[in-house]
């Protein structure tokens, strides 16, 4: 049994001790549940971390993986693992946190400011923070900067932010 499967196993003695009780094989059931939850968090993990930058050195490197890996942790436990007892069904959640969220157009006119005066790009920290914080890889960031208009970089990279909506929707959840 990996650690997901026993911080699940763990969670649901806390919080749904029928749900557990009720399980035929629940050590068989735990066991599939960590590895699928495994499975995600590397998937997921490789889409956000994106491709490493050349002008990325040893640390940023590793800051740039060890990020990527804790949000998709996150998002996949909260996914497939944490009982909860929301106030609203999921999808009712969902369609009021997107009337609230911050409009992708945001990163737009971000991006158009950076073109504009490009001595205000942000430093690899503060671009960093500003991935994690909208559920993108810097990566996005930067194409989204390097590229005119910006608006057509977000038409043709509307998985990602869908997915990125997702991440933060979930977070916001937990």
């Amino acid at each position: 049994m990996n650690k997901y499967a026993a911080a699940a196993r763990a969670h649901w003695e806390r919080t749904a001790p029928s749900r557990l009780n009720a399980l035929e094989n629940p050590e068989e059931f735990f066991t599939n549940l960590g590895l699928e939850v495994q499975a995600q968090v590397s998937d997921l993990t490789a889409m956000l971390a994106g491709t490493r930058s050349s002008e990325q050195n040893y640390l940023q490197e590793v800051a740039r993986l060890v990020t990527a890996r804790r949000i998709a942790e996150e998002v996949v436990m909260a996914q497939l693992v944490w009982i909860g007892d929301p106030e609203l069904p999921l999808e009712q959640a969902r369609e009021e946190w997107e009337q609230t969220r911050p409009s992708d157009e945001n990163l737009v006119i971000w991006a158009e400011r950076m073109q504009d005066s490009p001595d205000l790009m942000p430093s690899t920290v503060e671009l960093e923070q500003m991935a994690s914080d909208w559920a993108v890889p810097v990566a996005f960031l930067e194409g989204l900067v390097a590229t005119e208009p910006p608006r057509d970089y977000l038409r043709e990279n509307q998985a990602v932010l869908q997915e990125a909506a997702t991440i933060r929707f979930l977070r916001e959840l937990s």
